[in-house]
């Protein structure tokens, strides 16, 4: 009897899902809408519907299938496991469900003997760590709470230096001025206004245009992104200091400011060596949906003993 596996990747933006023979061989990709549970949920549910039924129609009647999602907002879900029993007995099928995180986690850990620690900085910040067969975040409190090492964490810090400088006198850098200029606001009060009527990602933004100031050689500017790549130096030194195992590491960068913006990962990766003896820096992302195969793969072998 053939066995199969579908990965499912989900997000804000898409629901990217792959079939794939049980060796890792892609046979087929489809895509539909957002399925992150957190923007709605029954759009959600109805896009990953979609996408496992359209991956699934053309298998043999007798076949052996494993499902495995990594969803944006998976634990917004209310009934979870209903849900997953729901796509189980229309498929005809084994179904897991986990975070995005956890599967593009598994795009870099895969089957290989290593421990991964998964540092990701994009419009928020969190850190995945796989030591030996378990998995923890690491951050990952949102923007209320934590989100150092990302977009929205920069933008932020600006704008909150802008008022510093404003309250306690001083002359307003030129970063300064010219982010009040990029925010049109006509009074450092604005930023008020700025940021209670916007969304996170729209004030995450601002990241993009400080970043073009670093490039213009901007001091403070530097500084402001330097820093960022300090906050996920720390976060990532001390995932690895409670790790228990520490052989075999590979701290993999992803997210598009933490890949992207300049300064962040040049500085992440020197305080680094500083703090760290072992381990290996990689920077080229694999699809998550890749995760989702072998962390399918490794839950069907402890099941079937493949």
């Amino acid at each position: 009897m053939n066995k199969y596996i579908i990965g499912v990747d989900g997000g804000g933006t898409k629901t990217l899902g792959v079939l794939f023979d049980i060796s890792g061989h892609e046979l087929k990709r489809v895509e539909f809408g957002f399925s992150n549970f957190s923007i709605d949920e029954e759009i959600a549910k109805s896009n990953v519907e979609k996408t496992i039924a359209e991956l699934a129609m053309d298998l043999e009647d007798e076949r052996e299938l494993f499902i495995q999602m990594g969803i944006a907002g998976y634990s917004k879900i209310k009934k979870s496991t209903q849900f997953v029993k729901s796509l189980e007995k229309k498929f005809n099928a084994t179904v897991d469900l986990d975070s995005d995180a956890i599967i593009a986690l598994y795009s870099v850990k895969q089957n290989k003997d290593i421990n991964v620690i998964m540092v990701i900085g994009g419009t928020g910040s969190v850190l995945m760590v796989s030591d030996g067969e378990e998995a923890n975040l690491v951050g990952g409190f949102g923007h209320l709470l934590g989100d150092e090492g990302s977009a929205y964490h920069l933008a932020i810090t600006a704008l909150k230096k802008i008022i510093e400088e404003k309250e306690s006198n001083q002359e307003l850098s030129e970063l300064s001025k010219m982010i009040l200029k990029e925010i049109e606001a006509l009074d450092y009060l604005d930023i008020k206004n700025f940021v209670y009527n916007n969304n996170k990602s729209d004030i995450a933004r601002l990241a993009k245009f400080i970043a073009h100031c670093a490039l213009n050689h901007d001091l403070d500017a530097i500084s402001l992104l330097k820093q960022e790549g300090r906050h996920l130096a720390k976060q990532t030194i001390n995932a690895y200091n409670k790790s228990k195992k520490k052989d075999n590491v590979v701290i993999a960068l992803r997210g598009g400011f933490l890949l992207n913006a300049p300064y962040v990962k040049e500085t992440l990766i020197e305080e680094l060596k500083i703090s760290l003896k072992d381990f290996e820096i990689d920077i080229h992302p694999i699809e998550p949906v890749i995760g989702a195969y072998y962390l399918g793969l490794l839950k069907l072998s402890k099941r079937c003993n493949l």
